[in-house]
């Protein structure tokens, strides 16, 4: 480890994460390479996220006493904190996070002369392994929401791995909400809240005061006393497939067609998106990952939808004849308060679980 760190600390800390990951791994576990990675994986989250963002916060604010108590200008000491050093080193990767932690554990460190197998050996499987997001769309279905990777410059649309007992369709909305704020099946977060006061017979006018985003309510809503969302929670009728040709690898995504454009996306999962936001269909950004080979299906799907809705079909037109100019939401993540692959408590959940290898 570079000198400028403390050793203590270091220590300290990779003891830490060696006690809640590794410590008390079955030794089952310790006998397959991808489950051993995958709690690493886990490891470095919670070492990135937790312990080295902890430690480098007291750093700020320790230097900050500091330049008060001696008199100094707070504000220009402001402007050079990313001069100070952080106490901890940081890992740009699970690789190298992994290969400390086997020279660190007692129990990795006979498989050390393995770990380029074993390393290898996890990707290929983590990189076969299925997946299921959503294609969130706008009313008029001429825009789609993608997320840039965190510390990456690729879009792609939300999804993820499905967690051990959890349906497709579940997964999908799950990994949804956590890397958009956005709940298709409004469950959680804004979108449980705006289907609670709907059921109250309360007015939403995050939604009312967009009449671009929700539709006049129809006979059976007027009979009931309310409105509904302008979107319908994840049908199987709406599922989309492919399958990459080299890996084998399934991808799933659900069509979640009248997502308000003004909704406010903010990441919930700590540092796995950096940005959402809403683009044309026509003009997708680039680089994109795994989000081309589903728009033949998706314009499939549009169409068959305006036929069911009574929209005409062609290129650019809406119910109105026209497509409404609207504002484009983008957003940057502020405080992300929830783990990378944890639960909402923020606690990790267990990776083995994530990809169904617990017996």
């Amino acid at each position: 480890m570079s000198s400028q760190y403390d050793d203590q600390a270091y220590e300290e800390a990779m003891d830490d994460v060696h006690t809640r990951f590794i410590l008390n791994l079955p030794d089952e576990e310790l006998q397959s390479a991808p489950r051993i990675f995958f709690q690493l994986e886990q490891a470095w989250w919670f070492y990135d996220d937790f312990i080295c963002d902890s430690a480098a916060a007291a750093a700020v604010a320790a230097a900050d006493a500091a330049a008060q108590e001696e008199g100094g200008k707070k504000k220009k000491h402001r402007k050079k904190k990313h001069q100070i050093e952080e106490p901890l080193p940081r890992f740009k990767h699970v690789k190298p996070f992994s290969f400390a932690m086997f020279k660190f554990s007692p129990l990795l460190q006979p498989m050390l002369p393995e770990f380029e197998n074993m390393y290898e050996e996890f990707n290929r499987y983590k990189r076969s392994i299925s997946t299921y997001g959503t294609i969130l769309l706008n009313k008029d279905a001429t825009k789609v929401v993608l997320c840039r990777v965190y510390k990456g410059k690729a879009w792609t649309l939300p999804g993820g791995k499905v967690n051990q007992n959890e349906s497709g369709k579940i997964a999908s909305a799950r990994e949804t909400y956590e890397e958009t704020g956005f709940d298709p099946q409004a469950e959680l977060g804004i979108c449980a809240n705006w289907a609670e006061r709907m059921e109250r017979g309360e007015v939403v006018e995050e939604l009312m005061d967009r009449d671009d985003d929700v539709d006049a309510p129809s006979d059976e809503e007027e009979e009931e006393g309310g409105r509904s969302l302008p979107w319908k929670p994840l049908q199987d009728g709406d599922k989309l497939v492919y399958t990459e040709n080299d890996t084998k690898k399934r991808r799933t995504c659900y069509v979640c067609r009248g997502v308000p454009e003004s909704f406010p996306f903010e990441p919930v999962a700590r540092k796995e998106v950096s940005q959402v936001s809403w683009h044309e269909l026509t003009n997708l950004p680039k680089p994109s990952y795994a989000v081309i080979p589903f728009i033949a299906q998706l314009k499939r799907w549009i169409k068959k939808d305006n036929r069911k809705r009574g929209i005409e079909n062609s290129r650019g037109t809406s119910r109105a004849g026209s497509t409404p100019k609207q504002k484009e939401y983008t957003t940057t993540p502020k405080i992300l308060t929830k783990q990378r692959g944890g639960n909402a408590q923020g606690k990790p959940r267990d990776a083995l679980d994530e990809i169904g290898l617990t017996p």
